[in-house]
């Protein structure tokens, strides 16, 4: 009786020895979307119910979007910037749908199947400021110049402009498009800062605003001129925007700048 108890006693603990430990299955996630409004300068949300077997909570799961010309979830683009829940729609998504993906990951680090939403609606274009690309020769005095989109009627704007000093240098020549009382200022060698007002509510939808002229120095090659911001000495902080003040601006967009 006791050799059977001894028996007994070996085998549960060599059972609990060698048993292997519970399989972690992999998470999931469900009624994969995004929300928002789709217009240029929005952001819009990447929505999911995240599930795991084992009522894991939520670990770190990753996210990715996409952009498409179709919205049968082919030819998607992949957008290497856009690792978050939000995105902030761009100049570039304007006439696109938009793809959110994720991938679900447990607080274990286990990672799931990656699962892609339906398409957005087509994205639309909101408010924009625009720098229209140009090819300027070396060594010469060039120009390029600065639009706006869908802004509707406006009393001023102003518009801070930054460009790299290896390519171009500014000789403070601007030439507004649309009239009105424009000065100009240039804080730092790179950046120029131009406010033009008394505009008499123009109706601002597909219209050139300015001509920036700048010295084109003895370096070819491709650059860029993005629009930008900068704090006075006097502590104010200047940026481009527009009067009536417009909620969702898109400033994202680049000027391709080619010297040759």
């Amino acid at each position: 009786m006791r050799k059977l108890a001894y028996i007994t006693v070996m085998l549960i603990l060599l059972i609990a020895l060698t048993a292997c430990p519970p399989i972690n299955k992999k998470p999931s996630a469900s009624d994969v979307r995004i929300s928002g409004d789709t217009v240029t300068g929005q952001k819009v949300k990447g929505e999911y119910t995240f599930l795991d077997p084992e009522q894991e909570p939520e670990g770190a799961s990753e996210y990715k979007w996409y952009r498409s010309d179709k919205a049968d979830g082919t030819s998607l683009e992949s957008i290497p910037s856009a690792t978050k829940r939000e995105y902030l729609l761009t100049s570039q998504d304007a006439g696109k749908f938009m793809y959110f993906e994720v991938i679900p990951v447990d607080i274990k680090g286990k990672a799931g199947d990656p699962v892609k939403s339906a398409a957005s609606t087509i994205v639309v274009a909101g408010p924009s400021f625009e720098i229209i690309d140009a090819t300027l020769n070396r060594n010469s005095l060039g120009s390029f110049v600065v639009k706006a989109n869908n802004l509707g009627e406006i009393n001023a704007f102003e518009v801070v402009l930054e460009f790299d000093t290896e390519y171009m240098t500014s000789p403070g020549i601007v030439q507004s498009l649309v009239g009105g009382l424009m000065i100009v200022k240039q804080p730092s060698e790179s950046v120029i800062h131009v406010a033009v007002a008394g505009l008499k509510d123009l109706d601002v939808q597909n219209t050139e605003l300015l001509r920036v002229f700048v010295n084109v120095l003895d370096k070819a090659g491709n650059t860029e001129i993005v629009f930008s911001e900068y704090v006075s000495e006097g502590n104010v902080k200047f940026s481009t925007g527009v009067i009536p003040e417009i909620s969702g601006l898109d400033l994202s967009d680049t000027g391709k700048i080619t010297i040759q």
